[in-house]
């Protein structure tokens, strides 16, 4: 990938995943029923474009991560009846939860956890490339209607400065005495595959994390965190919550093969203002699959992103500069638009060339190479292409 306009610079970053994955079913060796015991790990080699280049909140690319080799997910499910199963073991918060098959095209992180969850949550949050001991229900109420919920230990690298994914280099921390973080969701489908009302999913979900958080305009004795009378020291909220909405649609069919055509997504999601740097989250696009002539596995997918700097931190931002009697460039809110094309080369092997634009990069911070940082990140365009190889 590279960033050619804007950002903090300009450049090009390459960034690599290698992916390893097992599953066991116990029943033919042991007799076991019901079972499924299911590991994954990562070796990511290179170094990613965002920190360096571009300065955004949301990664411009799903796979960045510190390189390493390191432990993802490890578990085992345990199916009670036809309805109801249990999972136990490291989980993690995006394998499941907030999610809409449409998203997953695009190349941008933002597309898959996003920021209004990274910004927020304690080390970003139990998400790529992070997982956390946690257990997960699902209860299948029909073909239509499913809920899920999950404990996990809210915090996967636990507390310290720095990079988190430092402090949990190989995914082997395995933490449980952290304030846990809770997360439900229902989902429920409707329209059939033929018909007046096309497929879709309606996903309702929201958490709550159960730790310490802190005000992002406001000290421990009620003046703003930049007043030097004040104390300094943040005030602290008792837990974080947020609530989720998530759709996606067809909205047109192909009348030969019912499972291609033009697909609608979006989700939103809102959290409190007062301890969060993100409080509202909006994204979605347009996803057209199968619908070229003799290139049936190839998608063309539209997608954007805007993330909201809370009214706090909005507010925090202009109290800096009153108090310091300085000028510096307030934040507001960080936008990704991305266009991305994927083809089947081969068997196995997958092309996707991206194009993504950042508007206002870290919800338009300062510049921090301007001298009296007047000036925001500038917008940056990136280009990129991904090949994918699965065997």
């Amino acid at each position: 990938m590279a960033n050619v306009s804007g950002g903090l610079r300009t450049g090009a970053r390459y960034i690599g995943r290698a992916q390893a994955a097992a599953d066991f079913n116990p029943e033919p060796l042991i007799g076991w029923t019901g079972a499924l015991a299911h590991a994954s790990i990562y070796q990511i080699h290179g170094v990613g474009l965002t920190g360096a280049s571009i300065g955004s909140y949301a990664t411009v690319s799903d796979i960045e991560a510190l390189a390493t080799t390191r432990l993802n997910e490890v578990w085992l499910e345990q199916k009670l009846n036809d309805h109801l199963s249990l999972r136990v073991g490291q989980l993690a918060v995006d394998s499941e939860f907030f999610l809409t098959p449409y998203l997953g095209i695009g190349i941008g992180g933002t597309f898959g956890w996003p920021a209004i969850a990274t910004a927020n949550l304690p080390s970003g949050g139990i998400v790529y490339p992070l997982a956390a001991p946690a257990a997960r229900i699902k209860i299948t109420a029909n073909d239509r209607v499913a809920l899920l919920a999950a404990v996990f230990n809210g915090d996967p690298a636990g507390p310290g400065a720095g990079d988190p994914q430092k402090r949990n280099a190989y995914g082997l921390n395995f933490r449980i005495a952290d304030a846990p973080f809770v997360i439900g969701e229902a989902q429920i489908k409707y329209g059939a595959e033929t018909g007046s009302v096309l497929p879709g999913t309606l996903r309702i979900g929201g958490w709550r994390h159960f730790g310490r958080f802190a005000d992002e305009r406001f000290a421990s004795d009620g003046r703003s965190i930049w007043d030097p009378r004040g104390s300094g020291a943040p005030l602290q909220h008792r837990g974080d919550i947020a609530i989720y909405g998530v759709l996606d649609q067809q909205v047109l069919q192909r009348p030969d093969k019912t499972d291609d055509g033009v697909f609608a997504f979006g989700r939103i999601a809102w959290a409190p203002s007062d301890r969060n740097t993100i409080d509202l989250y909006v994204d979605g696009g347009l996803t057209f699959l199968g619908m070229i002539p003799d290139r049936p596995d190839d998608q063309l997918a539209f997608l954007g992103a805007f993330a909201r700097v809370g009214a706090a931190a909005r507010a925090a931002d202009l109290d800096a500069n009153a108090f310091t009697e300085a000028n510096r460039a307030a934040r507001t809110y960080e936008s990704i638009l991305e266009a991305t094309y994927s083809f089947k080369a081969a068997t196995g092997v997958l092309v996707q060339p991206s194009l993504q634009y950042v508007i206002h990069p870290g919800g338009g911070a300062p510049a921090p190479n301007e001298p009296i940082a007047l000036r925001s990140i500038p917008n940056a365009f990136v280009v990129g292409v991904r090949t994918t190889v699965q065997y």
